[in-house]
């Protein structure tokens, strides 16, 4: 034996390789008994003859030349690497390779954190940065539906297949699906910069194609029925929301002193802004004639009951609820004479207010500033409506309360 060899095995002897062989007597079927020591533990193996216990023997210190110092590895070691072997080599990956992604993904699961905390701590965050509750809300809805699935998942594991085939899976338009992936996008960059991760996984998911889209609108007689239709206390709200586009949630926080009719122009405050930029917006003649009788030096536009009084007024307009057209299609099965309504359009008359604004001035940046955007990406995706007219446009800022005719006394909706 070479003195490589022989360093090699006493290593091997030294690591459990190392066998002793003894006679032994009073058993009835086993003369030879082998001590040898395997994952720190003394074992024994029992043969018939000297014979086969010394060619076992042989064999382990064969092991021990062949893997030296590197060869403290017990039996199920051994298995384990026989047993993988195929599933590796389908892979492409040696051992050395899946040991240390395996070690790779252990440590960073261990100084990660799970989804669940990451989300909660996310919102937590931007609750005290401030930012509108329109914001946090979308955060929590779409957050929270990622963590029924991923929620238990340390951040680190989650990978961008994983997120991919979740996003796809929620079967909802491109736009949407790009809504969602935009807060996990959020959510991870804050797992980077706690270092929770080394990189964002929702980043390289690819943002699906969104086709430019019309948004629905009411007509000019559709907008004249719903300032028919809107008792004296909703009114001004109403025809505010027709005639500048304020959002929702801007006519609900709009002051009366807000409301400058001598300046002609309506002012929207940063602290209730969606853009958190303050604005200014035209006030057209014929919105002059509508709030001339109704305003006040100051005090909420928005008033009591105002939800209800608007759906009221919606209603007398012709417009429901898509729970409200389910009825009223079924009622009118059983009675013909009774009226079907026209489902209430998204942000109705906001998106009114954008298309027949760039319809009737043709002035695209001016009615950008005025809704609050940024540049007129949006305005030429969904206002450009190529079935509505200039005649209807004309149509709908020469709308007046002279020919809409008398306004539903106050108390309707209450």
């Amino acid at each position: 034996m070479s003195e490589t060899a022989g360093k090699s095995q006493e290593a091997g002897a030294r690591l459990g390789h190392g066998v002793t062989i003894k006679r032994m007597k009073g058993h009835p079927v086993y003369r030879w008994r082998a001590t040898f020591i395997e994952g720190g533990k003394y074992r024994t193996k029992l043969f018939k003859t000297a014979d086969a216990a010394e060619k076992w023997k042989e064999k382990r210190l064969e092991e021990a030349r062949a893997h030296g110092t590197d060869s403290a590895i017990t039996s199920s070691e051994r298995s384990t690497v026989l047993d993988t072997r195929a599933d590796l080599k389908e892979l492409g990956m040696s051992l050395r390779e899946a040991v240390a992604f395996a070690i790779d993904f252990r440590r960073r699961s261990l100084r990660s954190c799970t989804m669940a905390e990451l989300v909660k701590d996310a919102i937590a965050a931007r609750k005290r940065a401030g930012l509108s509750e329109a914001h946090i809300k979308g955060m929590e809805g779409r957050l929270g539906r990622f963590n029924e699935i991923f929620g238990s998942r340390s951040v680190a594991t989650i990978t961008t297949q994983e997120i991919e085939d979740w996003l796809h899976g929620l079967e909802l338009s491109p736009s949407s699906v790009n809504s969602y992936r935009r807060m996990l996008v959020l959510a991870f960059n804050d797992a980077i910069k706690k270092k929770f991760t080394t990189e964002n996984p929702a980043a390289k998911v690819i943002r699906s194609k969104e086709v430019e889209s019309e948004v629905s609108i009411l007509s000019p007689g559709g907008a004249e029925k719903l300032l028919q239709g809107a008792d004296a206390e909703i009114l001004p709200v109403v025809a505010i929301g027709l005639f500048t586009g304020l959002r929702d949630s801007e006519l609900k926080r709009l002051d009366w002193k807000e409301v400058r009719l001598a300046a002609g122009k309506v002012v929207v405050r940063a602290s209730k802004a969606k853009s958190a930029r303050s604005r200014s917006v035209a006030i057209s003649e014929n919105l002059v004639a509508w709030l001339t009788p109704h305003a006040k030096a100051g005090g909420p536009v928005w008033p009591e009951n105002g939800r209800k009084r608007l759906e009221a007024a919606r209603r007398a307009a012709g417009f429901g609820a898509p729970k409200e057209v389910a009825k009223s299609i079924e009622a009118n099965k059983a009675n013909p004479e009774k009226p079907i309504l026209e489902e209430w359009p998204q942000n109705g008359m906001r998106h009114s207010y954008g298309t027949y604004h760039l319809l009737h001035h043709k002035d695209a940046p001016a009615l950008a500033l005025e809704m609050g955007h940024k540049d007129t990406s949006i305005i030429f995706k969904h206002y450009r409506n190529v079935d509505a007219t200039e005649q209807e446009a004309a149509a709908y800022w020469s709308i007046r309360p002279e020919a809409a005719g008398n306004v539903v006394p106050m108390g309707k909706a209450s």
